[in-house]
Formats: structure tokens, C-alpha cells, sequence
């Protein structure tokens, strides 16, 4: 593999046309219950870290059941299986960096890509601890976030970045669309954004050079092209 080039990318509203985290709490834990949360976020009383685990803390629903309903409602956005696809054409690692839950992050995966496309992607995700109790979010990245200077994220997708950079590639090409790919927006070399986003709001206020997408082809195309001759 030649990892002089790179994508990193995000899941939820970008791989995916729904936030599938987002539904799972509202169909498991209750609407009311995630409005309050993100009401709480848009105030500035919880960092991403605590909105992702307070979203999910009335889900108490099975890892069974939260995975058998997310590959229900996902679709993939037209465009991913191409951008997966030039990525392993060209050699390119894929990090799939998502805020949310591996677990249903594998399972749509699974369900709804060919299966040599989801050989080519490595799952960077948040851990899902099932309970009676309720779900419990654990975060595998954050000690390396800390050490990279982030205390809100939980699982900050510059380690990505910084991971693909210290395998040696030397352009990045990240793509997103939500408030916690700001820090992807600041170290990669490229950045899409979705189109009406938060990240392409948050871009254009930051003055941050960004390609906005509604679908994926254009960023395949991007990492065909990139560095050829």
C-alpha cells in the first residue's frame, strides 16, 4: 500500500444520509429525551463528548436490536462505495472516523457495501457498552485526543490525521459535515463539506478553503486525480 495519500472520513450525515446515531436515540431513548440533550449542547453545557454519551443513556435496548435497526434505516451516500473504491485504487488508506458506535458502524458496513470495498476501511469509533442500565459510551481515543490537545471530543479525529501522517502520507483529504469535524477541517489538507452543514457554516465564518458535497462522486474523482500527472 502507498500511503502518500489519505482520506479520512467522517460516518454519520456523511458516509450515511441519516445521523444513524442520532435515530437510534430517538427511536431507543426517547425524543424528548434527545431534544433535551441537544438543547443542552446548543447552549454550551455539554462538549461533543458529553453529548455523545448523554444522547444514548435511556437507550437500553440490545446491541441485537440498536444494529438490526440502524441497517434498517441507513443508506449510504451515493458516491461513498466510488470514494472507498478510488481510495483502494490509488493504494490510499480509509479511516472511517466517526463519533459514533462501532458497533453499528460494522453492521451497516456489512449490510449495505460489497465486501471487498469493506476490507479497504478502517473503523475508527467509540465503544457501545450494552445494560440494562443503560447504554454506557467508552472512548478508545481519548488519551492520544488529550495528548493531541483536545479535551471535548472524546475521540478527536486529528489523531486520525496525525495516525495516516505517521504511516507516511503526506496529503489528507477529509471530509464532514457536523461540529466535531472542525478539528478534521484544521489538520487536513482538503476538506469537504456537506452542503448546508455545520462544518461548511463553521468553514465559510473560519475562512477554511472546503468543497461542498451533497454526494461523494466529486471527492472520488478528488482522490483519483490527486497527484496525477
Amino acid at each position: 500500500m502507498n500511503p502518500a495519500l489519505a482520506v479520512v472520513c467522517d460516518f454519520d450525515g456523511t458516509a450515511t444520509l441519516l445521523d444513524i446515531g442520532d435515530e437510534i436515540s430517538k427511536r431507543f431513548g426517547g425524543r424528548v429525551h434527545f431534544d433535551e440533550e441537544k438543547a443542552r449542547f446548543a447552549r454550551g453545557e455539554l462538549t461533543t463528548r458529553g453529548i455523545i454519551e448523554g444522547i444514548y443513556t435511556h437507550v437500553r435496548a440490545s446491541e441485537e436490536e440498536v444494529c438490526d435497526f440502524a441497517v434498517g434505516i441507513a443508506r449510504l451516500r451515493p458516491g461513498f462505495d466510488e470514494l472507498v473504491r478510488a481510495a483502494r485504487d490509488r493504494g490510499a488508506p480509509f479511516i472511517l472516523a466517526s463519533g459514533g458506535l462501532r458497533q453499528y458502524i460494522d453492521a451497516v458496513l456489512a449490510a449495505h457495501m460489497p465486501a471487498d470495498l469493506t476490507a479497504h476501511v478502517q473503523v475508527r469509533a467509540n465503544e457501545a457498552v450494552f445494560g440494562p442500565e443503560g447504554l454506557r459510551v467508552e472512548f478508545p481515543g481519548d488519551e492520544a485526543s488529550r495528548l493531541a490537545g483536545c479535551t471535548v471530543c472524546g475521540s478527536c479525529k486529528r489523531i486520525c490525521v496525525a495516525e495516516v501522517r505517521g504511516a507516511g502520507a503526506g496529503y489528507v483529504i477529509g471530509l464532514g459535515d457536523g461540529f466535531a469535524d472542525r478539528c478534521l477541517a484544521q489538520f487536513a489538507d482538503r476538506i469537504f463539506a456537506r452542503r448546508d452543514s455545520y462544518l461548511e457554516k463553521y468553514c465559510l465564518e473560519q475562512g477554511v478553503a472546503h468543497t461542498p458535497f451533497i454526494e461523494l462522486y466529486d471527492a472520488a474523482a478528488a482522490v483519483l486525480r490527486h497527484g496525477a500527472c
